[in-house]
Order: structure tokens, then C-alpha cells, then sequence
């Protein structure tokens, strides 16, 4: 079962370089890897993810699932959304492409990178970093505050880590299953939950450029369907550095 394999530690760099260490030297899939405090964390684009001692949750999963492997961040922001509503009785949305948000500031951001293994094109081998906010530490400067959340700031008792963990192990099983057996289901939850969509949106493309317009729906492997005067566009999460809101 996920995520019944725990490998913890107190610090360390990143929990991502942890399992790909793991995995390397024999770990089974499955297992999870979890830190007090990550002292190099990173999220998409290789930002930075501030990972204060006990102030979250920062765990990766060592999974192997069959391919598409995009479709993986997908069902973890749901599963997300699960554990915290059940441990923390709090309602989040997500923003596209995986952002876990409250009271419009993000709440948790996920990284799935994932690889073919030796060549055999019906199994991936992901990592999936989960990096939820349970509280948010003193002295946080004011252009953190103004786009991260955690839960006590929600005002909700914050989870005890290993609780949160459980819960989010079982409800990334279930996605997880859900989405080997019927993705498309996993699509139209993601949709209902996706507050990018009916939004007019700006996105930062690599190198510099940004192109403004209606986010109208989401393509079968996750990709934002963007409304360009009357045109309309996919992107993928892979094509995106940065997605906003614009009044």
C-alpha cells in the first residue's frame, strides 16, 4: 500500500533527491519519503520552496504507474484537497496546472517528475513532491504572505504531520486507482475544481514572453485551453513558467 513505507528525517536537502536515492538502491514503490525541514526544497522551474522546521508537511512518493505519467500531479492535487478537507475540515480549489489553493493564496504546491524505466514504455517511474503548509512561520516577508497560506492561518487547528501523511497516503491510492481505471473521471473532478477555469488569465511563457486570455477548458492530458482572440490555444504545464489571474 502507499505510503506504508516511510523513510523520515529530521533534515535534509530535498525530499525529491531522497527518493531518487532510495529508488536507486532498492526502495520499492510505494514508499514515502519525509523531512521536519527541507534545506534546498524546490517546486516547479526549480524555485525555491521555503521549508521551515516543522511548518508543513514536505514528503515525495517513489510510485510506478503506467504512462501518462502528466496525468499523475492531477489526481495528487485532488488527493490533496481530500486529506486536508478530512484532516483539517477546510475547502480547497486548485489552480491550473497544480497549486493548491485557500482564500486565493496557495496552500500546497506539487512537482511530478517522472522517466521511463529501462525503456519499457509501459511503466513510469514518478516522483511526486507534496509540500502542504500546516503553519506559517514568524518573520515570513510580505511578498510570501500575500500568495502562501497554511492551514493555522486559515484559521483550522493544523494536523499532526503523521496524520495529514495517513490521510493523504489513503485519498493518493484511491485517485491513483481511479485514474488507472477511469481517467476521465479523474478529469472531471479536476475540473470541478479547478477555479483557473472561466478565468482571464496571463501566462509566462519560456523566455519572456506572455500571452493574455479566457481559460475556457482543460485537454484529456491536462493541458489549459486559453481563448486568444477567438483562437483558441493549448498549453502545457511543461510550456508554462507562470499562470495569473488577471482582473
Amino acid at each position: 500500500a502507499l505510503g506504508v513505507r516511510v523513510r523520515h528525517r529530521e533534515v535534509t536537502e530535498s525530499t525529491m533527491d531522497d527518493a531518487r536515492a532510495g529508488a536507486s538502491e532498492g526502495d520499492l514503490p510505494g514508499t514515502a519519503y519525509v523531512a521536519a525541514q527541507q534545506t534546498a526544497g524546490r517546486g516547479r522551474e526549480g524555485r525555491s520552496w521555503v521549508s521551515e522546521p516543522g511548518a508543513g508537511l514536505w514528503v515525495t512518493y517513489f510510485l510506478e504507474v503506467p504512462p501518462p505519467g502528466a496525468l499523475v500531479s492531477i489526481a495528487a492535487g485532488l488527493a490533496v484537497t481530500d486529506a486536508i478537507e478530512a484532516t483539517a475540515g477546510l475547502e480547497c480549489v486548485l489552480k491550473w496546472p497544480n497549486d493548491v489553493q485557500h482564500s486565493g493564496r496557495k496552500l500546497c504546491g506539487i512537482l511530478a517528475e517522472a522517466t521511463t524505466v529501462g525503456g519499457d514504455s509501459d511503466v513510469m517511474e514518478v516522483y511526486l513532491g507534496i509540500g502542504i503548509n500546516l503553519r506559517t512561520p514568524e518573520g515570513m516577508p510580505a511578498d510570501v504572505l500575500a500568495i502562501a497560506t497554511s492551514i493555522e492561518q486559515e484559521g483550522r487547528p493544523a494536523p499532526a504531520r503523521e496524520v495529514l501523511l495517513a490521510a493523504l497516503s489513503s485519498a493518493l491510492e484511491v485517485r491513483l486507482r481511479t485514474l488507472a481505471s477511469e481517467p476521465e473521471r479523474i478529469l472531471e473532478d479536476w475540473k470541478a475544481c479547478l477555479v483557473t477555469l472561466g478565468q482571464r488569465v496571463r501566462l509566462s511563457l519560456p523566455g519572456g514572453a506572455t500571452v493574455e486570455g479566457d481559460a475556457v477548458d482543460v485537454e484529456a492530458d491536462g493541458a489549459l485551453v486559453v481563448e486568444i482572440d477567438g483562437e483558441r490555444r493549448a498549453f502545457r504545464a511543461g510550456d508554462v513558467t507562470q499562470t495569473r489571474a488577471v482582473d
